[in-house]
């Protein structure tokens, strides 16, 4: 892991790139170059006209800032989470500075040539922004690597299927460029020679006007290499000139092998040295598809059945419509005729788009360990330098493969996961071999009232937590869902959930069916079965004992209606009371005496709720809260810790430690509890020094 440096870096002034900025809403982000390094750097826009500036903004800026504070990039806070700390820290960006306001905003002029082709780069993402949606998509992404912030989603396509990186920069790119001159300057009678030399100076330029992507700088690096080799008349094979191009890259740029984008791209090319005189389009297919699955499968934890069918379509598709189209409609911007290609794009993007995002093709594999990637890696090589596809490489591949998704998917211990979802609740309940999966809440976020044009799309903890989390484990569908109440904070993001993850059937407590929310949601997914529950109930789901303390009555899902459950994992009792309050709390103690080795907190741990009452009768051992890092509410509440310490129960905060597991074995009584962030592990209660 790479760790930033501690010296916090003084912030006043420095340079903003348009094409380095996102504006969503009245959220302005991006990266501001100071002159001692680059940050990341985030504002909240003022008026509508300001924000109409920085979405015309042309050219390059030179800023003097008002700073609020400075504070390392976020770190992920669950497994399987994008690490956007080291994706930065890969690019040398540690700190995000957050400004309040700008008292200078002025042209910046240009002096170093890596500045000028960085000016030439906004003048043509700009230019082609004339295009129609899905021209100007393309031509921007393929001509200088660039994708708007808006367009997210198509990479999203792309991803799903596994096509990407047909629009990532890459060496068909530079080999089209070096093709394309050297037609055009044999045309003319210019000598090869000089041509050659001519690419010398080109090519890296081209790299810098794309975005110093490491994709392309490969390729660029390969080419300028072989250009070199042939002027000095040196004979070397392509595996030696490939050795060398790695060599420098890394020497350039160490980390990239460290990326998804990195290794794949090396990789790749690697695989292409002994594919390209393979004529068997749909073999070499398979092939490559081979070589890159266990990257893709350690990183995205899924692949898409579709991948191969979709590579076999859309390479021919790509290389003799959509690329030749881009280049020649950003000659000709202006033709009206692109608004009827334009139009086809959109259809054929709109069934893409309904193929990638349809469960029923996704296989989810889980994280692979590293070790299982390398020695598929190294099986996958030896099986494309083979004629055939059917041979023990292959078996051998499929076998290693199996018994990598085999350990993800029959796991030989449950668990409890208190997800961190920053202010709310999600908690995941598993069990061991044949995998069941429950999950309690959603959490989500309350959306305030504000103008149209600052309105913010918002990321969601399910996207951005709770699915990744779903997948790195391994887990293709959640079998139940309990609801406990109707707030935001805990159901908000409901329908998120349902549509982006199988879901078998949804729980929760009698009356909030009468929700105007919940009835929408019931008649929008009648494939999912839903069940309310009163006190009393029993759901039996054969490893684990569900039982029903609240509510005894119908309610309207209000906090007070909090449903809440008792539930016998293995040998340990846990209690989930969702916001409980302490006078239901309370009635349930009237109706049932318990106790519990584990207690999750109602209600954040607020001061309404996991009262006096409650911690002397249920005993528990350890209290589990989850809370956001320094939320407006104060949680959890002093009042309630010092009850905790008076009732002598330990605690552990989700604001604190990220998402907190507790693991018991199928074998055997043996239990484990780890922390995401700082790695503590607790054994009978005790805490682990």
């Amino acid at each position: 892991m790479i760790k930033a440096p501690t010296t916090v870096p003084r912030v006043r002034d420095g340079i903003i790139s348009p094409d380095q900025i996102t504006i969503n809403g009245d959220l302005l982000s991006g990266n501001l170059r100071t002159a001692n390094e680059t940050v990341r750097f985030i504002y909240q826009i003022k008026t509508h006209r300001e924000q109409q500036y920085w979405k015309n903004l042309d050219h390059l800026i030179q800023v003097q800032v008002q700073t609020q504070k400075v504070t390392p990039i976020a770190q992920p806070r669950n497994p399987g989470e994008f690490d956007y700390a080291q994706y930065l820290a890969k690019k040398n960006v540690y700190y995000q500075v957050e400004i309040s306001g700008f008292t200078s905003l002025k042209k910046y002029q240009p002096r170093s040539l890596s500045d000028k082709i960085n000016v030439l780069r906004i003048h043509i993402i700009k230019y082609l922004a004339q295009l129609p949606k899905w021209l100007r998509i393309h031509a921007q992404s393929l001509i200088v690597g660039y994708t708007d912030s808006s367009d997210k989603d198509f990479l999203k396509i792309l991803s799903a299927l596994g096509i990407i990186h047909l629009f990532s920069l890459s060496g068909l790119h530079v080999l089209l460029i070096l093709t394309i001159l050297r037609k055009i300057t044999s045309l003319l009678r210019i000598p090869l020679e000089w041509v050659d030399t001519l690419m010398l100076f080109l090519l890296p330029s081209y790299g810098i006007l794309v975005g110093s992507k490491s994709g392309i700088w490969r390729a660029i690096i390969l080419a300028m290499v072989g250009i070199i080799l042939k002027k000095l008349d040196w004979s070397f094979s392509r595996l030696d000139v490939f050795s060398i191009t790695i060599l420098i890259c890394l020497f350039v740029d160490p980390l990239a092998i460290t990326t998804m984008g990195g290794q794949l791209s090396f990789l790749l090319a690697f695989a292409i040295m002994y594919l390209y005189k393979n004529t068997n389009f749909i073999l070499m297919t398979l092939k490559m598809n081979l070589v890159s699955l266990p990257i893709i499968c350690f990183y995205t934890y899924q692949l898409n059945w579709l991948t191969l069918l979709v590579n076999l379509i859309f390479i021919p598709l790509f290389t003799y419509l959509i690329l030749p189209l881009s280049l020649i409609s950003a000659l000709f911007v202006h033709l009206s005729v692109w608004n009827s290609v334009n139009f086809l794009f959109e259809k054929m993007y709109a069934i893409l788009d309904y193929f990638a995002s349809d469960v029923n093709f996704i296989f989810v594999t889980g994280k692979f360990a590293s070790w299982s990637v390398i020695l598929l890696v190294l099986i996958s090589i030896f099986l494309i330098e083979s004629k055939n596809i059917l041979n023990k490489y292959f078996y051998q591949y499929i076998f290693v493969f199996s018994i990598c998704v085999a350990l993800n998917k029959f796991p030989l211990s449950g668990a409890v996961h208190i997800i961190d979802v920053g202010q709310g609740d999600s908690i995941l309940v598993t069990t061991p071999l044949i995998r069941k999966t429950y999950l309690i809440d959603t959490a989500g976020k309350l959306n305030f009232m504000t103008k149209p044009w600052a309105k913010r799309t918002r990321s969601n903890q399910v996207e951005h937590s709770t699915i990744p989390f779903l997948k790195s484990q391994g887990i293709s569908q959640i079998d139940k869902l309990f609801l406990s109440h109707k707030d935001v904070d805990h159901i908000g993001n409901l329908e998120i959930l349902l549509s982006k993850f199988p879901v078998k059937q949804v729980n929760f407590g009698i009356g909030l069916d009468q929700n105007p929310r919940i009835k929408k949601v019931i008649h929008d997914y009648p494939k999912i079965e839903f069940k309310s529950h009163r006190q009393g109930d029993k759901i039996n789901t054969g490893f684990i004992d569900w039982q029903v303390l609240w509510p005894k009555v119908r309610g309207k899902g209000e906090n007070s209606d909090s449903l809440t459950l008792f539930a016998q994992i293995k040998n340990k009792k846990w209690l989930f009371t969702g916001d409980l309050d302490i006078a239901s709390e309370q009635k349930i103690l009237k109706d049932y005496q318990f106790k519990v080795d584990y207690l999750k907190l109602g209600h954040h741990g607020s001061k309404t709720a996991t009262g006096d009452e409650l911690l002397t009768k249920t005993r528990p051992g350890l209290g589990l809260i989850s809370a956001g890092i320094n939320n407006r509410y104060g949680h959890p509440n002093k009042e309630t810790l010092e009850r905790l310490e008076k009732h002598h129960v330990k605690y552990l905060n989700t604001a604190d430690y990220g998402m907190i597991s507790w693991y018991y074995d199928f074998f055997g009584n043996g239990e484990k509890i780890t922390t995401f962030l700082k790695g503590d592990s607790f054994e009978n209660n005790r805490t682990k020094k």
